[in-house]
């Protein structure tokens, strides 16, 4: 009877702890870790060769522009049209190649960069998952009585080995959120996202359409795989857009964190489409200054959490794995003693 109970709190404590972690965890980066930076350098190959390429008064091959197209999202959808846009207005396509390059250099960069730093927090994930079997069988070996007993013991070492399997999770997913200045999985797009979002409306600038229907144009392409980060920015640039991301981060007085510095460069882009339809001016180099501004304040996000981390993870190591092992230690201290 003991040890069905030991064992069902021992499935309720990791149900519990999944269900609250999984949603801060990315699990395709967590089973296919070196996914996310192949792609980036196969991005970036495939833009410095089209740079070289138009570099060298040459004409890229149709296979090349097909080769745009089968890129994962965002590079597919917004920055392949916006070459593709520039290429039918007949605009200059090295300064938007050299810009995507570049993003896509520095944004893999800054990858490796958190990951390295974030190398320590996802090895003690790692250690906590194992700790409480390999503490269960050294407990098992070294306290007298502990054998007679041997089922109770194992289903404790589960309830232990659920509650230090929590705190792995939660450890985990707390590394994962710094390397991504403290984004949720669903979210981390964004970055990306938000950035050649504001090159493809430069694109549509260069290509003479006017700031208001470049906006709009840019949203619509945005909405179709990012339609939480569009509703965020607002499809109108005289409407002030009421998504519950925006109304969070005005609830927060707008503090700085890489969600509200994603939604802040929206705003601050919209603002300089209406200073330039009010003064009759161009608003690509606000824009450029904006995108710029973004990827500093993105960078700061996620230097700061890659900083806390260190505290944050005693957070997981304090409530979940200390108490399990500790724990476990007091109830063989007791079967050994009732042994007696």
């Amino acid at each position: 009877m003991t040890a069905t109970v030991l064992f069902s709190l021992a499935s309720l404590f990791f149900l519990l702890g999944t269900r609250a972690l999984c949603r801060g965890l990315d699990w395709e980066a967590v089973f296919f870790p070196g996914r996310e930076r192949a792609q980036l350098a196969r991005v970036a190959s495939v833009f410095q060769e089209l740079e070289e390429t138009f570099e060298a008064g040459l004409i890229p091959a149709s296979e090349r522009w097909e080769e745009l197209r089968g890129l994962p999202a965002p590079w597919a959808g917004l920055a392949s049209e916006s070459l593709k846009q520039l290429r039918l207005a007949g605009g200059a396509l090295l300064p938007t190649l050299k810009r995507l390059r570049g993003l896509a250099v520095a944004h893999q960069a800054a990858w490796s960069e958190g990951k390295a730093r974030s190398a320590q927090a996802v090895a003690q994930s790692f250690a906590c998952a194992v700790l409480a079997p390999v503490f269960g069988l050294v407990l098992y070996q070294l306290l007298p009585g502990v054998a007679e007993h041997r089922w109770l013991w194992i289903a404790a070492v589960l309830v232990a080995l659920g509650l230090a399997g929590a705190g792995s999770l939660w450890l985990h997913a707390m590394a994962e959120a710094a390397r991504w200045g403290g984004l949720m999985a669903r979210q981390r797009p964004w970055m990306l996202a938000a950035q050649c979002g504001g090159e493809r409306f430069l694109a549509l600038l260069r290509a003479g359409s006017p700031p208001d229907l470049a906006w709009t144009s840019m949203l619509g392409a945005l909405g179709t795989d990012f339609p939480d980060l569009a509703a965020a920015w607002g499809h109108s640039v005289y409407t002030l857009p009421q998504s519950s991301a925006t109304r969070e981060w005005e609830r927060r007085g707008g503090a700085l964190n890489a969600k509200s510095a994603l939604i802040q460069a929206g705003q601050s882009i919209r603002k300089a489409i209406q200073v330039s339809l009010m003064e009759g001016r161009p608003c690509a180099e606000r824009v450029e200054a904006v995108l710029e501004a973004l990827r500093q304040e993105l960078r700061a996000c996620t230097e700061r959490e890659l900083a806390l981390l260190g505290t944050r993870a005693l957070k997981p190591l304090f409530l979940c794995v200390a108490p399990a092992l500790l724990g476990l230690l007091a109830f063989g201290m007791a079967l050994a003693w009732s042994t007696v």
